[in-house]
This record gives structure tokens, C-alpha cells and sequence, in this order.
């Protein structure tokens, strides 16, 4: 099956699931890398329907469960539509789904995020910190953290890919693009092994969202939506989600970042909820490490057979180039302090 074909139950069998009657339109949403996404329009209203490969049936109803909860608490989300059996997550033969309703808006980033954006953004994801660590909510549990790779270990995993690549014989513009690429990566890990993190994660600690990035939230003027995704919720430090997210949201075109954006999201989420310069260097740093050494998307390309993600192999390879040479600038601001609470952002001069 095409990656962007209907979903293996079938559009009919979808809708009896949901009693949604005949489906009148339907539209595949390529920007999903791990799911597949439609959006159906049924007798006037719309719906985003989800079908499930990367997350168990199980796992996606705790997260629907977490989702819901965090909505109580004030984090825009969508709403979850069950099925005839009342169930949020549908089995329909080998296939799982979940539908919910519609929600207008775009996935802004970069030159888009204004002052108050990209405060408000920094402050929804202190409401997502809150509201995760409701007592009772989800269990106590420790960081599955892994010590970052070695450089030693960057090259095998990097050079795995260029044999992959040299085996084929005939390649295609894709192989041509990512070789050279990759053959420079393995020299930039080399450079920078002195800079490789070291010693124990910086805490805070707590349950995050995990996926905080653009293509995950829905956007309506300067103000979320609503946050999409909610499958890799884990325990992780804090520091990580404020670091990716932020890197991602306001990075530019060319991989570079917009440092003010930076600034403004911090001052955002240190609105809600603390964290010290410390954390978010320690996270900075380990966030860049694990970007240069990392080809996760080529796991994608070449062994799944699915390209929604070579896009994103392309555009991180923009942004860890830029970050690799403004590091210093970087880490400048993620290390800054803060000033304590604040109650609005600021503007740009």
C-alpha cells in the first residue's frame, strides 16, 4: 500500500465504526511521519482521522486518557470522537484508529513567530509541565536515559548508512544528496568529540510531551489551537522539551535560528514554571550531541521504504550545521538565567 492511500479498513468500514454515515470528501495529510492521517468531511461537519502504526492500541489510550486530562487543565487539545461502542480507540479488523474533530489553523514556525507567538508557545509548554505532573495522573517513574554516543560510536552508525548506500549499485538522487552529507557528518562529529556531553542529566525531571514541535501544534493567529500527538509522552528532564521544541519552532529556511524567539519562549514557560539556566545548557548541549550524531530518519528511507521523513533528514542537516557554528551564541541564551516571572513578552528591537 502507497503510504498515502486509504486506510487498510477502508473508508466504509471507518465510518460504520463511527456511525459517521457516508463519507463526502477526503483529503490525506502528508505531513505526518509515523501515522497516517486523513481528514473526512461527513454531512457538514469534519473530522482528522488517525490510523495507527507507530503506537500499540493500548498506549494510544493512555495517551488519549492524558490528553483529555491535560485539556481539563487548560492545554488546548482536540476532542477525541468515540466510536459506536463508545471506545476512543477503534480496532477495525488488523488496523486501530482514533477520530476527532477538525481544527482550523496552520503549524507556524520560524519567521512567523512573533514576540507574543512565541511567548505564548513557551507558556503552553509550562501548562504542559503542570498539567502532566497533576498528582495522580501518571506513574512515578525514572529517566530511560541513555549515556550520548561516542564518537567511535556516531561513525559505525553513519558509515552503516554510506555501505548501504555503496552496496545498491545503481542509486538514485536521494543516495546522491545523503552521501556526501554523510561522509561530512562523520568528519563534524570527529571535530567537535571534545564537546561530547559528560556526567548526569541536570533535572528537573518529570512526565513530558515529547513531540512538541510544530507540525504537532495548530495554530489560529498568534494563539494554539491545540497540541497534536501525544504517543511519546515519557519521563525525561524538562530541559529537553523546552530545548527541541524551541530549536524547531524557531528555526528559519536556512537552519538558522531566530535567538530572540528563543528568548521570548523562555520567558514564556519560566511564566508557569521554573527552571534554571543550568538544565537548559545541560539540555542544549545534549540536545545538539544527539542531533550531529544521529541519522534516525534514514531508518525511514531505506529499511521501512517511507520518504515523509527524508524532508526532515534534509532540514535537521541545515539546523545541526548552523547550530555547530553559532554554538557558543546558542548555548548563551539557554544558559541566561532569566529575570523570574513575567507577564507578557517583549519586543523585538
Amino acid at each position: 500500500m502507497e503510504f498515502s492511500e486509504g486506510p487498510g479498513a477502508g473508508f466504509d468500514a471507518v465510518g460504520a465504526a463511527y456511525g459517521l454515515g457516508a463519507v463526502r470528501g477526503v483529503r490525506y495529510l502528508a505531513d505526518g511521519l509515523l501515522n497516517r492521517n486523513w481528514r473526512l468531511d461527513v454531512g457538514g461537519e469534519a473530522f482528522a482521522l488517525k490510523e495507527l502504526s507507530s503506537t500499540t492500541p493500548d498506549a494510544a489510550r493512555r495517551s488519549l486518557a492524558v490528553m483529555t486530562a491535560a485539556g481539563a487543565d487548560g492545554v488546548p487539545v482536540v476532542e477525541v470522537v468515540p466510536d459506536r461502542r463508545g471506545a476512543l480507540v477503534s480496532e477495525i479488523g488488523d488496523q486501530a484508529y482514533y477520530l476527532a474533530r477538525w481544527v482550523d489553523g496552520d503549524h507556524r514556525r520560524g519567521v512567523e513567530m512573533t514576540p507574543s507567538a512565541s511567548f505564548h508557545m513557551g507558556e503552553m509548554l509550562g501548562r504542559v509541565r503542570v498539567a502532566l505532573a497533576r498528582p495522580g495522573l501518571l506513574p512515578g517513574e525514572e529517566p530511560r536515559t541513555e549515556p550520548p554516543p561516542s564518537v567511535a560510536t556516531a561513525r559505525e552508525r553513519i558509515g552503516d548508512y554510506l555501505e548501504l548506500i555503496g552496496a545498491k549499485g545503481e542509486t538514485d538522487e536521494f543516495d546522491a544528496m545523503a552521501v556526501p552529507l554523510l561522509r561530512s557528518r562523520i568528519e563534524l562529529v570527529a571535530a567537535h568529540g571534545h564537546l561530547r556531553p559528560e556526567g548526569p542529566v541536570v533535572g528537573p525531571v518529570g512526565w513530558i510531551h515529547g513531540d512538541c514541535q510544530n507540525w504537532n501544534l495548530i495554530w489560529q493567529g498568534e494563539r494554539i489551537a491545540a497540541v497534536l500527538d501525544w504517543d511519546r509522552l515519557r519521563v525525561n528532564a524538562y530541559g529537553e522539551e523546552v530545548v527541541r521544541a524551541s530549536m524547531y519552532q524557531c528555526a528559519l529556511p536556512d537552519g538558522s535560528v531566530d535567538l530572540e524567539c528563543i528568548s521570548a519562549m523562555l520567558d514564556g514557560y519560566r511564566s508557569v514554571a521554573p527552571i534554571s539556566g543550568a538544565a537548559l545548557l545541560d539540555a542544549a548541549r545534549r540536545r545538539w550531541w544527539r542531533l550531529i550524531t544521529s541519522v534516525w530518519h534514514l531508518k525511514y528511507h531505506y529499511y521501512l521504504g517511507e520518504p515523509a521523513s527524508d524532508r526532515v533528514f534534509f532540514s535537521d542537516e541545515r539546523l545541526l550545521r548552523w547550530w555547530t557554528a553559532n554554538l557558543a551564541e546558542v548555548e548563551a541564551v539557554f544558559s541566561a538565567s532569566g529575570s523570574g516571572v513575567r507577564g507578557g513578552p517583549g519586543r523585538r528591537t
